[in-house]
């Protein structure tokens, strides 16, 4: 009998021995019902007992008399080895689990950290992209700010302070520090507490900051103040050593016989700047060369704004056409500007990187970094932007480790003066049609009584840049007057488009009404990053945002300055609609993104 099996091959050996081999609809039943599933998706193991636990009539335990027999069923009929074989690698994975979440890991300095606890927003989970600011820091921020009332009190000089009352704030009935304003001012003037040289690092002589505000906040003159007075007390220093230098050395008079012979000057000033601004694109160079100019016209200095926009004439005409104190410029251009011209920078003692989290970022980072390090009088490094990513902040800590971080209480916070408000496009009125939901939402916002005598100005923001080109047709074809704006739009009409949304209010003839007098721009996140788009009320979300970095940018278009806004976000079957909650959530008890 042992030599018949012995002869047989392994595999008829195997089924002699193990039983019958079972099918692969049986294995496949086996593996599933072992996965984990919602609660909405187990069967109830009660389902065959009756209201009475289980009793029929009696009494007694058994089955209804009239429950077929095959149904109301719980286990399936599988065999025991297999239930036995598919259980044993869920059950390892769990113990895995649970040992890896009870065990506390060391880090570099021996200290242990327990395991995270889990986030309360579980549906926003773009949301862990922003660094976290703790209660303390804001608490802390809130208080310094708390004695200072006027620009008077930050020991500015008379020309800067004038340049601020009358040139950059003189459309504003009252001028007023904001609460970034407050805070980052004195510190870079100098003028914070005493252990402040510890931010400073000894061997190159540079002092590095990081303004973090939300958008909206006037982070553009929080920096743009104390840059410009740096400016202004470097020229007196200098008109101050160059007269006692002619005091000690005097001249001798010249003689009647002398003839005077042209001196040639050894080092020109041209194309040296002592503030350069870094920016991301060339929108931002016009916005923040617009308010550098503004200061420049009774401060007195001179800013040379260049971008892409220019030709190389006119950018090698302002440039190096004259002595230049300010240069606004994105990394790109100034990169290949200093490396055939490497004595730019010999004077250059500030620099301020805005819109730091895209400056930083993969594609932005070498370039940034190379032309900050080609700055060798650098005194002090100002980093600057509404959000701080995580990837954003571990860099920077490895970068500069001795930074100071100027962090704003409402950092990463939607404001409350936002109104949000959420439009289901899978509703009945619309079915599903997305377009025509943004299209029935431009008509409401066009027939409201606000912004009576005023062009309306709404922006929709877009995921992709097909979806600016479609939109835009779509809304026109609904007699919508709508404007693209992408990447691939003409200079000439960027630079107009730009001027109309962050230009001031504009008068309409009071003949028009609804539609007539509302301008829609359909752009992507191009338009999100540092625009200061004070005057527009109405922002709408046509497509999720991939993060909250850019939910915040997006939101931040309206409400800025401490006016009022409104958001409004378009959602589908497509929409995660629990991200929505938590945002509703975050917004209504006034915390941050995070």
């Amino acid at each position: 009998m042992l030599r018949a099996i012995s002869s047989r091959c392994p595999r008829c050996l195997s089924a002699a021995t193990t039983g019958p081999t079972t099918s692969t609809f049986v294995r496949y039943i086996a593996r599933d019902a072992q996965r984990k599933r919602p609660q909405r998706l187990i069967l109830s193991t009660g389902v065959a007992r009756g209201g009475d636990g289980g009793r029929g009539t009696g009494g007694r335990r058994g089955r209804d008399d009239f429950s077929p027999p095959g149904l109301n069923r719980t286990t399936a009929n599988i065999p025991a080895h297999i239930l036995a074989k598919s259980r044993q690698p869920a059950r390892e994975a769990e113990d895995d689990d649970r040992r890896r979440s009870s065990r506390s890991t060391i880090d570099k300095d021996g200290r242990k950290h327990k395991p995270k606890e889990p986030r309360e927003m579980k549906h926003m989970k773009m949301r862990q992209s922003l660094a976290p600011v703790s209660r303390v820091t804001r608490t802390v921020a809130h208080q310094k700010v708390q004695s200072v009332d006027s620009f008077e009190d930050f020991g500015l000089l008379p020309a800067t302070q004038e340049a601020i009352l009358t040139s950059a704030l003189g459309d504003l009935e009252t001028v007023a520090p904001t609460m970034v304003q407050k805070l980052v001012i004195p510190a870079l003037m100098g003028k914070g507490p005493t252990r402040r040289r510890r931010y400073a690092d000894e061997a190159a002589g540079t002092e590095s900051y990081l303004i973090a505000a939300e958008t909206g906040s006037g982070k553009t003159l929080a920096y743009a103040i104390p840059a410009v007075d740096a400016i202004k007390r470097q020229e007196a220093e200098e008109k101050e050593a160059a007269r006692l230098e002619e005091e000690l050395n005097p001249k001798p008079p010249p003689s009647p016989s002398d003839i005077e012979i042209p001196t040639v000057e050894k080092e020109t000033l041209n194309g040296r700047p002592r503030v350069v601004i870094l920016v991301p694109t060339s929108e931002l160079v016009s916005q923040v060369g617009a308010v550098m100019k503004s200061l420049s016209h009774v401060a007195k200095f001179r800013t040379v704004v260049i971008s892409r926009e220019f030709s190389a004439t006119v950018i090698r005409n302002r440039l190096f056409g004259g002595p230049c104190d300010v240069v606004v410029c994105t990394p790109h251009l100034l990169n290949s500007l200093t490396e055939t011209n490497p004595a730019l920078f010999s004077r250059c003692t500030h620099v301020v990187v805005d819109e730091a989290d895209s400056l930083f970022d993969r594609s932005f980072s070498p370039t940034t970094t190379a032309v900050i390090g080609r700055c060798q009088n650098l005194q002090k490094l100002i980093l600057c932007s509404a959000t701080i990513p995580r990837s954003l902040d571990t860099r920077l800590r490895e970068l500069y480790p001795d930074m100071k971080r100027l962090v704003t209480p409402n950092l990463h916070v939607v404001p409350r003066r936002v109104q949000l408000h959420v439009v289901d496009a899978d509703s009945t009125l619309y079915h599903g049609n997305k377009r025509l939901a943004c299209a029935d939402t431009l008509y409401t916002i066009a027939k409201d009584n606000t912004e009576e005598g005023f062009m309306k100005k709404v922006i929709v923001f877009v995921n992709e840049r097909e979806t600016t080109t479609e939109l835009t047709r779509y809304l026109r074809t609904k007699g919508i007057d709508a404007i693209e704006f992408a990447r691939d739009t003409k200079d000439r009409m960027h630079t107009e488009t730009m001027e109309m949304f962050t230009s001031g209010k504009t008068d309409v003839d009071s003949e028009l009404t609804g539609r007539q007098r509302m301008k829609v721009l359909v752009t992507t996140d191009i338009a999100s990053r540092g625009v200061d788009t004070k005057t527009v009320k109405n922002v709408i979300l046509y497509d999720k945002p991939h993060s909250a970095i850019d939910l915040i940018h997006r939101i931040g278009r309206t409400g800025r300055m401490g006016r009022r806004g409104r958001a409004i976000i378009l959602v589908d079957k497509y929409t995660d609609k629990g991200w929505i909650k938590d945002i509703k959530t975050s917004m209504h008890i006034g915390g941050p993104l995070i």
